[in-house]
């Protein structure tokens, strides 16, 4: 043989390697702009978040600094207290929730008389004079704007309170004392917990030289602690009043995005952050997923080539083969030359396999290459980018078309999410291990705990067994079966769900019992069958898999799933699952 005929042929796994290396790049440019995405939609929520919460703190502090205002021009330290006055001001606090109370200083730093609110239960005279906001008033009597004091703690309850303050001068300009309310911090804290986006991002309201004046969480006592040498005051602050930064935080350790707007009147810097953890979650899952079937495809289709290579081989082998005995045997009798033409007939044959093999190769490539939920991405992508440049250039039908699309789009994309995690039931699955169920239910209840505690619902497990299932599985068949409780429910009565076991003939029968709105029993079969809905999207949100998918669990378990229901009378939903699986 020569060398050329010694070395196997190589063409199709060239053309894999091309292949694998086109799919490469598409998944690579894919990637980058799925980062890029999900970090643009972050901002876009920090932005939102930080402009809502600017409007809130702005709104507050200029009604209080108002009402500083006309305290300053109409209260001299020297006649106070005024019965008239305190009358006036005690009633316009009563408008003032966040303010726990109000007082008046003179020039001495000596409080006059007793003050306003809670701080007017304690007649003793008091000494401020060492209080920042007094020193800075007493330092600066020309200073016509609200003062934001450091954070204190009260001297007669020793409450946290954020002082607010004006000083007090005569016409000739004469410092003649203070009036300050007292800001409790709680007001902001209570007002963040709506705009928090979620507990390792955090939320602040700082003051521009780094003093923290409200924080959530705060586990480490950040009130009245300064962070001005975090990066938001040494690198961001300094190039923009307003924007986003991504750094970690010196606070609590975590690496976020924040968004970070300062207050236009006062000198406050309103921060929402978010973790990059949570900003690229779904970027993460996606990307991975994108890594494992671009792992899974490049490895079958070079497979695939290296098997058509290798059959090229064997076929000019077998013709290389066939043409020396063909010289050497030219003498042989015809039933040599038959046996010779059927070797080239099955060498015919192989061809056209291989041939069959090739063009299976090239559509499994090309199905492979093509997500299937790429084109509905870019829809949604592409409609809500012309929403966000154009939006304030359409009509409201042609924006109402777009939302329709948007939202077209958005659920066909769960009914494929919710599709892909049925098929998945058989095929990403666990080793049944002994499980306690009582720690799964209380699993599938955290993962619903916003549901369970928006519908009011109450809860009651019994005990229940321990026995050896798939317990990520059997988490999702609780969590769907409360699910279902908490959403179906009457309008006029909060959810109260049962949930118990009991031993029968060798299997456990589970119930889930509430008194929701119940289910006719002519429909008791057909809410067992994947995307099978008896009330319209409208009423109830969802895309009726989730009891599919119990069925199909507790089928793969062995066991064996149905409802005891009657209309407007609630539903038990009762699943029965074997005391020990068979073992292989």
């Amino acid at each position: 043989m020569t060398e050329a005929n010694q070395r196997p042929p190589q063409t199709a796994r060239r053309s894999a390697v091309a292949l694998i290396m086109a799919l490469a790049a598409l998944a690579v440019f894919h990637t980058v702009y799925a980062w890029q995405s999900a970090g643009d939609l972050a901002e876009r929520l920090l932005g939102s978040q930080t402009r809502i919460m600017e409007y809130q703190c702005d709104t507050s502090l200029r009604a209080i600094d108002t009402l500083l205002q006309e305290a300053a021009q109409r209260i001299s330290p020297e006649t106070w207290p005024d019965p008239t006055l305190i009358q006036t001001f005690e009633n316009r606090l009563m408008g003032f929730p966040e303010i726990t109370g109000m007082l008046v200083i003179r020039a001495d730093g000596r409080t006059a008389g007793r003050g306003i609110g809670s701080l007017g239960s304690n007649p003793t005279t008091l000494d401020l004079s060492d209080r920042e906001y007094f020193r800075f008033h007493l330092d600066h009597p020309g200073h016509h704007d609200l003062h934001i004091g450091d954070p204190i703690l009260a001297r007669t309850d020793g409450r946290q309170g954020i002082p607010l303050s004006r000083g007090i001068v005569n016409a000739q300009g004469r410092f003649l004392g203070v009036v300050m309310v007292t800001l409790d911090p709680n007001f902001f804290l209570r007002a963040f917990e709506r705009l928090m986006v979620e507990d390792a991002g955090g939320i602040s309201l700082i003051r521009r030289d780094g003093i923290f004046l409200a924080r959530l969480p705060d586990p480490q006592g950040s009130f009245g602690r300064s962070t001005a040498a975090s990066p938001l005051f040494t690198t961001f602050l300094p190039h923009a009043a307003d924007g986003f930064g991504r750094f970690t935080s010196v606070t609590d350790g975590n690496t976020k995005i924040v968004g970070y707007r300062t207050l236009e009147r006062y000198p406050l810097v309103a921060t929402i952050g978010m973790s990059e953890r949570t900003a690229y979650a779904k970027f993460w899952l996606e990307a991975w997923g994108i890594a494992l079937a671009l792992v899974a495809v490049s490895l079958g289709l070079y497979r695939l080539a290296h098997q058509s290579d290798h059959r090229e081989q064997a076929k000019a082998d077998l013709v290389q083969r066939l043409d020396e005995q063909s010289r050497s045997l030219e003498l042989q009798v015809e039933e040599r030359t038959r046996h010779l033409e059927k070797a080239r007939a099955e060498s015919e044959r192989r061809a056209a396999q291989l041939a069959a093999s090739n063009a299976d190769l090239e559509q499994f490539a090309y199905i492979a290459s093509h997500d299937l939920q790429e084109p509905l991405r870019t829809i949604t992508s592409f409609v809500q980018l012309l929403q966000h440049r154009y939006g304030d250039k359409l009509d409201a039908d042609a924006r109402e078309y777009i939302h329709f699309a948007v939202d077209g789009a958005m659920r066909m994309h769960t009914l494929i999410l919710d599709l892909l995690a049925y098929a998945r039931i058989s095929t990403q699955v666990e080793a049944f291990t002994l499980t306690e169920l009582v720690p799964v239910v209380s699993d599938a209840m955290d993962n619903l705990e916003a549901a369970i505690a928006e519908a009011g619902a109450t809860v009651t497990v019994h005990p229940l067994p321990a026995i050896e299932t798939d317990r990520p599985q059997m988490i999702s068949v609780f969590q769907n079966l409360i699910a279902n409780a908490t959403k179906y429910r009457k309008p006029d009565l909060a959810p109260v769900i049962d949930i118990s076991a009991v031993a029968k003939d060798g299997e456990w029968e589970f119930r889930v019992k509430d008194n929701g709105i119940g289910i006719a029993p002519q429909y008791k079969d057909r809410i067992f069958v994947i995307f099978q809905r008896l009330h319209t999207a409208s009423e109830y949100q969802g895309t009726g898999i989730g009891l599919a998918i119990c069925k199909r669990i507790v089928e793969r378990h062995g066991g064996h799933i149905r409802v005891e229901s009657q209309a407007g009378a609630g539903a038990t939903f009762v699943f029965t699952l074997p005391a020990t699986q068979p073992k292989d």
